[in-house]
């Protein structure tokens, strides 16, 4: 019998306890990591294996508690000290009745979750932690994560939703992937962001845009959200296109308001001649890029309004209708292989009882190519 060496073995354990989607930096921009059914799966997959033999459990040990909810450390189901192990850490809103108490009482709160961490560095001997994502929906707990540098020394990515980000963010670790309210960049005009590849802002204003400049930047998500100004919308985003533009290969536009014109979506093409994936604001129609382009995918959304004609797979006239709906043979004529729904989940809604429109619209959508959403 022909024995492999130890460290095969270990490569091939670690590829069957791998979870891609939810342990490790996807660069396109999103709104949070969602595949927390992997990672589980995953995790039974590792404790079979810790059954075989004594050397497989003493190796697969020391890879416990990858991923951790803030919640379940406050309500002690699993060991403090799993935040120090975790390479993903969900600071998560917890909706029980003695978590909704401590939101009633957030220094109270803050002061039991730093005590966890206490306890946490006292049992790992103050080492440094293992984070690498964060994905943070509460603001006051990832303050006390971060007050510690040695807690993100390792931290690449973090998604951020509420609140602003603490200073430490900035000042201890070269974060590669973020998610955050466009208030932040002014935070990071005096910082090093040349390692930040992936940028996703949300509730941007006009000069929010100006504030930093990301020399490797290769995927943005920019979601427009201040009141209506018409072209006034579109000047600051081709503007930062001018120096971003060239690098990118990833541009989701999130726009439902702005009136951008056909010249304007040229522009995009002719300052992004390197993009793969691109989402265009609601009302924009689709212009075809050069043929030199490369663009794989297209992402859109909902449009709140009602369609001009019945459904042409149903026969009935729709609620709301899915953005370049009336552009689907032209964007086939133009290469691209895939659509992207955003932010619609197709598993969730792509059922005709559920949502008709969504599910005619992928229908249609496979129509002129063989392809699919």
């Amino acid at each position: 019998m022909i024995h492999l060496p130890v460290e095969i073995w270990r490569h091939i354990l670690l590829y069957a306890i791998d979870s891609p989607s939810f342990l490790f930096i996807d660069p396109l921009p999103a709104e949070s990591p969602s595949n927390e059914a992997e990672y589980w799966d995953s995790e039974r997959t590792r404790n079979a294996l810790r059954r075989v033999c004594s050397s497989w459990n003493l190796f697969l040990a020391s890879y416990k508690s990858r991923f951790v909810r803030t919640s379940d450390v406050i309500h002690r189901h699993v060991p403090t000290v799993s935040l120090a192990y975790a390479v993903h850490i969900k600071v998560d809103i917890c909706t029980c009745l003695r978590c909704i108490s401590f939101g009633n009482d957030p220094v109270h709160s803050n002061r039991i979750f730093q005590n966890r961490i206490l306890s946490a560095d006292t049992v790992n001997d103050r080492a440094p932690w293992r984070v690498e994502i964060i994905d943070a929906q509460r603001g006051e707990y990832l303050e006390v994560i971060t007050s510690e540098p040695r807690h993100i020394s390792k931290l690449r990515a973090i998604y951020h939703w509420r609140g602003s980000l603490p200073a430490t963010v900035f000042s201890q670790s070269p974060l590669s992937f973020l998610v955050a309210h466009a208030d932040d960049l002014a935070r990071m005009k005096r910082i090093d962001v040349s390692n930040m590849t992936t940028l996703s802002l949300y509730g941007i204003q006009p000069t929010h845009l100006s504030l930093v400049h990301f020399p490797n930047l290769v995927h943005a998500w920019v979601q427009m959200r201040w009141p209506p100004l018409d072209h006034l919308r579109v000047t600051p985003v081709l503007e930062w296109l001018k120096l971003h533009g060239r690098r990118l290969e990833t541009f989701y536009w999130s726009d439902d308001v702005s009136k951008i014109t056909d010249s304007d979506v040229d522009k995009l093409w002719s300052l992004c001649p390197n993009l793969q994936r691109v989402q265009l604001p609601l009302d924009a129609r689709w212009t075809p890029p050069p043929s030199s382009h490369q663009l794989q995918l297209v992402r859109v959304e909902e449009h709140d309004e009602i369609p001009a004609a019945a459904c042409s797979v149903c026969s009935t006239l729709h609620d709301y209708s899915i953005q370049l709906s009336d552009s689907l043979g032209q964007i086939a004529g133009s290469s691209v292989h895939r659509i992207q729904a955003s932010p619609l989940v197709w598993h969730e809604r792509m059922t005709y009882d559920n949502e008709p429109s969504v599910y005619c619209f992928m229908i249609e959508a496979q129509v002129p190519w063989n392809g699919g959403c």
